[in-house]
């Protein structure tokens, strides 16, 4: 089996649907891939909905995205692991186009994203983040995102798969960078929802994953910083 596709999921029953359905209709085989759901004790319609679609549906009473992408990747039998976030749908050719990127010998990968149903401004602020993480990625500093992140299995067992980490999926790049070549596909083959945008805003949405960043480098050590900090729950000062 070339490939498993695992989808992390927590109460998702307005989202999950539409990204498993796209999943299941990509121009590879469909015996070629697998699609696992790791869900976490969903309260809603979760689990039902994924049955519909998935291979596996595992469930947890542990929480966490990192401990739900490892748990379908301890699952998975595929060459390739391909995590996608339950707000998101792939192209049709998805696994196609990443595969031969794969095969090449690339370690990690994300292609650039479109956001839903968003207007001019957050089509343009989508526009240039995924340039950025391509140009980036031209000068050796590839930035994977969690929302679509493909690495070989092989690889990702060998660097312990994700951390509890605030940005587990920048903790993975990392580990993945020293294994090999990494790459961003400019390519936008995944489309994601805007929830976390309406949320915060295009300000609040900067300062979430700045200070996040911060958290997650280390940058942010003396307990007094702490109440300056908005989104304290993913900090580990106490």
């Amino acid at each position: 089996m070339e490939f498993s596709v695992v989808v992390p999921a927590l109460n998702e029953e307005s989202y999950i649907e539409e990204c498993l359905r796209s999943i299941s209709k990509q121009t590879l085989p469909r015996e070629s891939y697998e699609i696992i759901v790791s869900d976490g004790a969903s309260r809603d319609r979760t689990t039902e909905i994924a049955r519909k679609y998935a291979d596996k549906v595992i469930i947890s009473e542990r929480r966490g995205i990192w401990w739900g992408r490892n748990l379908g990747a301890k699952a998975a039998k595929g060459k390739y692991l391909v995590f996608i976030d339950a707000d998101t749908r792939i192209k049709e050719n998805y696994l196609e186009t990443v595969q031969k990127h794969l095969d090449r010998g690339a370690v990690g990968l994300t292609a650039a994203y479109e956001v839903d149903g968003s207007g001019l401004k957050t089509r343009i602020l989508g526009y240039m983040s995924c340039y950025c993480w391509w140009l980036s990625s031209k000068v050796g500093s590839t930035r994977l995102i969690g929302i679509n992140l493909c690495v070989p299995r092989e690889v990702f067992l060998k660097v312990g798969g994700f951390k509890n980490y605030a940005l587990e999926d920048a903790v993975l790049d990392r580990e993945l960078r020293k294994e090999g070549e990494t790459c961003f596909l400019i390519k936008r083959l995944a489309v994601t929802s805007p929830r976390r945008l309406k949320a915060y805003g295009a300000a609040g949405l900067c300062r979430y994953y700045l200070e996040l960043g911060l958290v997650d480098s280390g940058r942010i050590k003396r307990p007094y910083i702490k109440k300056y900090i908005k989104h304290q729950r993913y900090s580990p000062i106490r």
